[in-house]
């Protein structure tokens, strides 16, 4: 059978399942050609014109006519025996472009057995372009190169700011070291007895202070199990409403534990303000000193 030569779209005879597949190998972006023995049988156009050709000017003609002679040597001696013992190859090539310069190929090749119409067998071949791809690598390449270098020349400057980083850490550590003592001393909370904690409150107590003071006690009631709690007020010279108000909420929290807090300290100024504002402390039994408190909480645990 001769061998098949494109012919115009448009005159393309579309009857039958085989001549709509023959129709999309022909207008493939992809190369595509076929091979009996060594010479091309059918080529569609985007093959031929990665190489500057025009299918028909290549049907027919050995695949050598677009290699020179050290790719022909190398294309026999290596791709070959891959070919004719897995039956299939993959790789690349470099062609020789009908205007006379080299073009870098991408290539598949698959064995055809022996058939009716190629009595000695052929190849399927794919192929494409990569030289567009292969400009890219190297622009990559040397933005690449230029990066490293760029990364070099700015080493020094990388490693005065990683020193002064951890500089900058070292002193934000201390900071927070000495806040958290700060926080520490504001809210200290001491074993009176055992089973007893005190909090001795000196100062205004904010929002801020009273969620610390919150948080810190009821972590020790949990971690100690206590079950009773004094909070001095002798360092406090003012209690308005917002004060009594976290104070209430403190034993409330620390009673869900299982704990009942004693208010002492409360001084003659402080207890006439909280009468003439009508300050409700929700119950909290008070007592007159640290002591008195302490017995109080005695009693209650069962220790007096």
């Amino acid at each position: 059978m001769a061998p098949t030569r494109p012919i115009p779209l448009e005159e393309v005879p579309i009857t039958s399942e085989s001549d709509l597949q023959k129709l999309a190998m022909d207008v493939s972006m992809e190369g595509l050609s076929i091979l009996a023995g060594d010479t091309y049988w059918y080529m569609n156009r985007a093959h031929g014109m990665v190489l500057g050709y025009e299918p028909e000017e290549l049907i027919g003609k050995t695949w050598r006519l677009l290699y020179d002679d050290a790719e022909r040597t190398r294309i026999e001696r290596d791709l070959f025996p891959i070919l004719g013992e897995h039956g299939k190859w993959s790789g690349e090539v470099r062609g020789r472009h009908r205007a006379g310069h080299s073009v870098d190929l991408e290539i598949s090749l698959t064995r055809l057995p022996a058939n009716p119409l190629m009595p000695t067998g052929g190849l399927i071949c794919t192929c494409r372009d990569i030289v567009a791809r292969k400009q890219a690598e190297q622009i990559l390449r040397r933005t690449l190169e230029d990066q490293i270098r760029t990364n070099e020349e700015r080493e020094g400057a990388i490693q005065a700011l990683e020193a002064t980083q951890r500089e900058l850490m070292e002193k934000i550590a201390t900071i927070e070291r000495q806040r958290s003592a700060l926080r520490d001393m504001s809210v200290p909370i001491l074993e009176l007895w055992d089973d007893v904690l005190t909090l001795p409150i000196v100062g205004i107590i904010d929002s801020q202070r009273a969620a610390d003071m919150t948080e810190r006690l009821l972590g020790r009631i949990g971690e100690r199990r206590t079950r009773g709690v004094i909070l001095d007020l002798t360092g406090v010279e003012v209690v308005d409403t917002m004060t009594a108000a976290h104070l209430v909420k403190l034993s409330q929290a620390a009673s869900l534990l299982g704990s009942f807090c004693v208010l002492t300290g409360i001084g003659p100024q402080v207890a006439q303000t909280l009468t003439l504002m009508g300050i409700d402390l929700g119950g909290l039994t008070t007592a007159r000193s640290l002591r008195d408190g302490l017995r109080i909480c005695l009693t209650r645990i069962g220790r007096a």
